[in-house]
């Protein structure tokens, strides 16, 4: 069955990510079939490489409200699978010599090479709870381990099938994709992330009208990372492959290393009652560092449709027990990496290597030298402590600046406790800021840390620049750790809605909207709605952009309303948020969006046409022919114009399809 574009046999790079070396690939062969290692962020999290996005012009790419709801499901629909995933990691150091540079302060170890298949079989029973007003299925999901068969080098014969709770849900879109999941906020998260790691596999995008042929692209995660795909549908089958690929967070520490993608097949065959009839997804990765390949990750996901039998659990999808998102990785414990010629190093001696590296101007080297000489000697974390107190950094930013920000990276307890401390017992500001700054950095952040930073924030006396330092970096932390440690991150949520709610002040209520903004989660949308509709333009505008992180089905409708705003603004900020998010999706504007990003383009001051620009190219290459059209209607007009701006027709070119080049 022939795609829409034929097929790119060779192999398609991805964008360097990075990840940890220590037991990096075989501690958990891991990825793919193991509890160990969790999935990556929802679909609509994806980034991809801009050469990947190029393909997709003239692809067909629709968003959710134009769907004709083709995997939406009556309440009490039951559904079963038999599912297989086999996974095979080959990873050799060796191959890297001492002249690659790995990036950062990384230690390889020349390790013998080794190979690992992981085989694990499991059943899923399903029943729909509930629809959606857009189509989107909350399912009840049930999985029975039948198993794991590890082979290879260092490797048990037979792991024991993992403790997976009962019952978990499942958000699918009307097209097939998993939204997120749902947990009980008092159950197991290693199970949790388990059930999320296994049923992640199956999510696809289905065609928007199952009725016809059609040829488009959609972004998912599994326990891998994050992908797009372009998939081609026809007669009830569906058949693609991935075209970029993320690996996902939490194994994403320490060297750099790049993502390619060697191989790819997805084939779906659909089911008119059911999420499908079976599904097949292959593919086969290759991990590199400095341009030299030193492992691969060979995959393959299959899934039959079983008989479903009487799992019937009585739940309210509604009930504030559940919680909802994808739980991210149990990350790696960064604490246990460094160098260990820094043990026992005198302090004065790692000092002075510091300074020599700050000469050097790069925060990942001389910040990487301290945090890793914190790791080293955590019980002496409060030696570097006493000369921050006793002002060894005064007067020296970037001194300064480096060592807070190892207090943060350190991720040890004790760094973690001093950070603490300063917020709550040193009296200087400054000192409090940068703590508060350095705690959205922690990996496993505590409820006593967001207490800590929520109780600065308030305190009596501080400007409001200082004030606002301290409420965004609680919003970091919250949107750092939706996925890590997600009570953590919904008791930092609750202070933002507090703020949110309660400011009287337009300094004081943009620094709120700033701090939603950089949580990215969708529960806030609701809270930040009102805003719109504020009389200040600065707050509408703010609101805008508070959207920037959050999901197509949330941050799209409000966009719509704010892009036809009086105020200048605050449509350039629409248009730019919401290029933003199609960009970092991969779903199109809407239609009507396209249009209003229209009437920005002729007229208007250069930052809004810019950003009316970028709105249209990211639908454009997502197969939407209006916004093709008016992009390239609007390049031909000034390139015809009387005044003709070398930069200004660079950006215009850059937003539009095709090839264009200089007239000679």
């Amino acid at each position: 069955m022939p795609h829409h574009h034929e097929r790119d046999r060779g192999r398609r790079a991805v964008r360097p990510t990075t990840i940890a070396c220590t037991g990096l690939l075989l501690a958990g062969a891991v990825w793919a079939t193991q509890g160990a290692r969790g999935i990556g962020e929802p679909a609509v999290g994806v980034k991809s490489e801009a050469s990947a996005r190029s393909l997709f012009s003239g692809v067909f790419a629709e968003s959710a409200a134009s769907t004709r709801h083709a995997c939406s499901f009556a309440p009490g629909t039951r559904m079963a699978y038999d599912v297989v995933s086999d996974t095979r990691i080959e990873v050799d150091f060796g191959r890297l010599s001492d002249d690659v540079d790995a990036g950062g302060q990384v230690q390889l170890k020349a390790t013998p090479a080794q190979a690992r298949q992981t085989e694990r079989s499991w059943h899923i029973d399903l029943v729909a709870l509930a629809g959606e007003d857009d189509g989107a299925s909350v399912l009840a999901a049930r999985i029975e381990d039948r198993g794991t068969v590890i082979t290879g080098d260092a490797a048990p014969g037979v792991a024991p099938p993992a403790a997976l709770s009962d019952t978990f849900l499942i958000r699918v879109d009307a097209r097939c994709a998993i939204r997120e999941f749902g947990w009980r906020a008092d159950g197991d998260l290693a199970a949790a992330r388990d059930q999320q790691q296994l049923a992640a596999g199956l999510g696809f995008w289905a065609p928007s009208d199952p009725g016809r042929a059609a040829s488009y692209a959609g972004t998912g995660f599994d326990s891998t990372g994050r992908y797009t795909a372009k998939y081609h549908h026809e007669d009830g089958r569906v058949t693609g492959e991935a075209l970029s690929f993320v690996l996902a967070d939490g194994v994403a520490s320490g060297m750099t290393v790049g993502v390619e993608i060697v191989a790819s097949t997805i084939e779906i065959a659909l089911s008119e009652d059911a999420w499908f009839e079976s599904l097949s997804d292959t593919r086969e990765l290759e991990f590199s560092v400095g341009e030299r390949a030193f492992g691969t990750q060979a995959r393959t996901i299959t899934a039959r449709r079983a008989e479903a039998g009487s799992f019937a659990p009585r739940i309210d999808p509604g009930d504030a027990g559940w919680r909802w998102g994808v739980l991210s990785n149990m990350l790696h414990d960064s604490s246990q990496d460094f160098d260990a010629k820094l043990r026992d190093l005198p302090l004065a001696d790692a000092m002075a290597r510091y300074r020599e590296l700050l000469a050097g101007g790069q925060l990942g080297d001389y910040g990487g030298l301290l945090r890793g000489w914190l790791r080293a000697n955590p019980e002496r974390t409060g030696e570097l402590v006493a000369l921050l107190r006793a002002g060894e950094f005064d007067g020296q930013q970037h001194a300064r600046a480096g060592v807070f920000w190892a207090l943060g990276a350190a991720n040890t307890e004790q760094a973690r406790t001093a950070l603490v401390g300063v917020i709550r017992e040193w009296p200087e500001t400054r000192h409090q800021i940068s703590a508060a700054q350095a705690l959205a950095m922690v990996e496993r952040p505590t409820p006593e840390m967001v207490e800590a930073m929520v109780e600065s924030a308030g305190r009596e006396g501080l400007h409001a620049v200082e004030r606002g330092s301290m409420v965004l970096a609680v919003g970091t932390l919250a949107g750092t750790n939706a996925t890590r440690s997600p009570e953590v991150a919904a008791a930092a949520r609750a202070e933002i809605r507090g703020w949110l709610s309660g400011s009287r002040d337009e300094q004081q209520l943009g620094h709120a909207l700033q701090a939603a903004g950089n949580a990215g989660h969708d529960e806030l949308a609701a809270d930040i709605r009102p805003f719109f509709a504020h009389e200040s333009a600065t707050i509408r505008r703010q609101a805008t952009h508070a959207l920037r992180n959050m999901s197509p089905e949330q941050a799209y409708p409000s966009l719509e309303k704010m892009l036809a705003d009086d105020d200048r603004t605050v449509r350039t900020s629409a248009l730019a948020t919401a290029a933003d998010i199609s960009r970092r999706s991969e779903r199109a504007p809407t239609a009507a969006m396209v249009e209003l990003a229209a009437g920005s383009l002729d007229g208007a001051l250069q930052a809004e046409e810019h950003a009316a620009v970028a709105l249209l190219g990211e639908a454009a290459r997502r197969g939407d022919a209006r916004a093709d059209e008016l992009l390239r209607a609007h390049v031909k007009a000034r390139v015809a114009g009387p005044e003709q701006d070398p930069q200004q027709l660079a950006v215009l070119a850059r937003s539009t399809p095709g090839h264009w080049r200089a007239a000679p």
